[in-house]
């Protein structure tokens, strides 16, 4: 047992936790996968363009987090939160493990008694930057408990969907919005309200959308999404606690807010793990340490941690939008 206890370097554990496959993510895995910066100290300067009026509406009282306005941006000084999880291996596991009839048997049930764990530890992780990064969606940087850290509004008036105007302009005045902000088209989504999707269905019913095909309902992620001219808009009802603890809707009747698919507006910052054995190494946005004896022949103790934080880097790129009724 000890002989196979001893395979499991953190070299082995680290490989283990990178293979390790987890369910797909709505938000995560659709916005922050192809910006990602890892940092070497415990904080992270992070530049938000200011864009279109973006004001930093709030910032938490908590003296960790601090901000200065240079030039066209508000640097943010973040302390990276840290996620640490643990699991024992305790002596009557691996009595059981041992009763195996062969080394072989043995080291099999051990590392699939890690990889169950490691697995459990990531899934962990992931439910966490989900959390994190639909906060990023809207403007506001928040840690894995909910609270918002730092908060930017705009100052820039909402597209409309007014009942006497076509859907098409009004994506065009997206379209627009966007090239402003960021100097290129890009695709994006929108999160809407139930009320402004429904809005929205009416007008393109009016408009005859659904008849010409340019209009349709699709189930995403087992949501009814509604699809007008290419562009997707998926009912978003989730809540947050902002800088007082109070809690609000993302999303607020009859509105909805423009979420772009670009690496220019999405970043994930991460940090190396206040462990040992990540000391000298480069910053991994998921670790977990070798196995652990614990004194007294207690048994093992695995360890894994996360230093990470989404953030939105240009939120005047957050298009909001109304539908008004006549």
């Amino acid at each position: 047992m000890l002989n196979a206890m001893k395979l499991w370097t953190v070299v082995a554990t680290m490989k283990l936790i990178e293979q390790i496959k987890t369910a797909p993510s709505f938000v995560f895995d659709k916005f922050f996968t192809s910006s990602r910066k890892g940092v070497m100290g415990s904080s992270v300067e992070v530049p938000i363009k200011k864009g279109a009026g973006i004001v930093l509406e709030s910032v938490s009282p908590s003296h960790e987090h601090l901000y200065h306005e240079e030039n066209d941006s508000y640097i943010l000084t973040i302390s990276l939160p840290r996620f640490p999880l643990e699991t024992v291996i305790n002596a009557a596991d691996m009595n059981e493990i041992k009763s195996l009839s062969s080394e072989k048997e043995q080291t099999q049930a051990l590392s699939q008694k890690i990889g169950e764990i490691v697995k459990e530890h990531k899934e962990s992780f992931m439910t966490t930057l989900e959390f994190m990064s639909v906060g990023a969606l809207f403007g506001k940087v928040m840690d894995g408990k909910g609270n918002v850290l730092f908060e930017f509004t705009s100052g820039a008036t909402p597209v409309d969907f007014k009942s006497d105007k076509n859907i098409i302009d009004s994506l065009n005045e997206i379209d627009d919005a966007l090239v402003n902000e960021l100097g290129k088209e890009v695709p994006y989504i929108i999160l809407a309200d139930r009320s402004f999707i429904s809005g929205i269905a009416a007008r393109a019913e009016e408009e005859t959308l659904f008849d010409q095909g340019q209009a349709k309902w699709v189930q995403e992620n087992n949501k009814r999404v509604l699809e007008v001219n290419g562009v997707k808009f998926i009912p978003y009802t989730g809540k947050y606690k902002n800088a007082k603890g109070e809690d609000k809707q993302f999303i607020a009747t009859n509105t909805a807010i423009v979420i772009p698919e670009s690496a220019d507006v999405f970043k994930l910052y991460y940090g190396r793990a206040n462990h040992t054995e990540a000391l000298n190494k480069a910053p991994k946005l998921f670790f977990t340490a070798a196995p652990e004896p614990l004194p007294k022949g207690r048994g093992y103790s695995i360890v894994s941690e996360m230093r990470a934080i989404p953030v939105c880097v240009r939120p005047g790129a957050l298009i909001n939008l109304e539908y008004v009724a006549s």
